[in-house]
C-alpha cells in the first residue's frame, strides 16, 4: 500500500479519534440549575389540556348520534357525554405516560447501578447518570435530585416524588434506599437484582397484555355494534326505526342500550387493568 494512502488513513484515524473525544466531552456530567425548573411539582404531573379534549369529545358525540339517529334533540343530549369522553381521553394520556415511565425504569435502575459500581456516592451518582435518562423518566429525577439538593434525604425525596407522579415502580427504589441508609450495605448489588426483577416483571406484563388484547378488541366491536345497526337500519328502512327515534319509548331504550354499553366496558376495563396495569 502506498505510504500516501497510508498517511491519509492515520490522519482520518486521528480526526476522527479528536472527533469522538471532543463529542463524549460535551455530555453533561450533572443537571444544570436552570433546567430544574423542567421537573417542579405541576410539570411531570400537570394534566393535559382537558378542556381541549371535552371540546373535541363534545363535538365527536354530537357529530356521531346526528349521524346515527338523523335527530337533533338525540344529538344535543349525546353531547353531554362529551365531558366523559374528555375524562377518557386524558385518562388514556396519563396511561401512557406511566407506561412509558414504567418502561424506562430498568434502564433508569441500570444507570444508576453502573454508576454506583464506578465508586460514586449515592448522590454523585444521581448526578452522573440523569442527563443520559431518558425523558420523561429524567424530569421526575431531576426534581428528586433538586429536592436533595436543598436538604431532603434520598428516602423522602423518592417517596415524595413517587406520591405525586404516581410512578409505582419508585417505591422498590425508596425500600433499596431505605435498607442502605439504615445497614449501609452494597446499593450496586441491591440495584442489580432490583433490574433484574423489574425487567423479569415488564416481560410477564407485556405478555399478559398480549395475551388479553383480543378481549378488549372484542369489547370495543361490540360496543360500536348497537350503534352501527341503528345507522344502517335508519339508512334502510327508516319507517321501521322511525318510533325508535321518535318516540319517548324508543328514546329511553337508545339511552338504556348506551349505559348497559357504557357500564359493560367499565366492569371490562376495570377487569383487564387488575391483571395488565394501568394502559388499557
Amino acid at each position: 500500500m502506498p505510504v500516501s494512502v497510508l498517511k491519509a488513513l492515520a490522519v482520518a484515524t486521528g480526526f476522527v479519534a479528536v472527533f469522538l473525544a471532543v463529542w463524549h466531552g460535551r455530555r453533561p456530567r450533572g443537571v444544570p440549575l436552570e433546567e430544574e425548573w423542567k421537573a417542579r411539582p405541576g410539570s411531570y404531573g400537570e394534566r393535559g389540556p382537558l378542556l381541549l379534549y371535552v371540546l373535541l369529545g363534545t363535538a365527536a358525540c354530537f357529530l356521531g348520534a346526528y349521524g346515527v339517529t338523523g335527530r337533533l334533540h338525540l344529538a344535543v343530549l349525546a353531547s353531554f357525554g362529551g365531558f366523559f369522553v374528555g375524562r377518557a381521553f386524558e385518562r388514556a394520556r396519563q396511561n401512557r405516560r406511566r407506561a412509558l415511565l414504567r418502561s424506562q425504569y430498568a434502564q433508569v435502575v441500570g444507570s444508576l447501578m453502573a454508576a454506583l459500581q464506578g465508586g460514586l456516592s449515592p448522590y454523585q451518582a444521581l448526578e452522573d447518570a440523569v442527563p443520559s435518562m431518558p425523558r420523561p423518566a429524567r424530569d421526575v429525577f431531576a426534581e428528586i435530585l433538586r429536592r436533595t439538593r436543598t436538604g431532603s434525604t434520598y428516602v423522602e425525596a423518592v417517596k415524595g416524588v413517587a406520591e405525586e407522579t404516581g410512578w409505582r415502580d419508585l417505591e422498590s427504589l425508596v425500600v433499596a434506599l431505605r435498607i442502605y441508609s439504615r445497614t449501609g450495605c452494597n446499593l450496586a448489588e441491591v440495584f442489580k437484582h432490583l433490574q433484574e426483577s423489574v425487567v423479569e416483571r415488564e416481560s410477564d406484563r407485556r405478555y399478559v397484555a398480549a395475551v388479553t388484547a383480543e378481549t378488549r378488541i372484542t369489547a370495543r366491536l361490540l360496543s360500536f355494534l348497537p350503534f352501527f345497526l341503528m345507522g344502517v337500519s335508519r339508512v334502510l328502512a327508516p319507517e321501521f326505526v322511525s318510533p325508535l327515534f321518535d318516540t319517548l319509548p324508543g328514546n329511553i331504550l337508545i339511552a338504556v342500550v348506551t349505559a348497559l354499553v357504557l357500564v359493560g366496558n367499565a366492569v371490562t376495563a376495570r377487569m383487564v387493568r387488575a391483571v395488565v396495569g394501568d394502559e388499557v
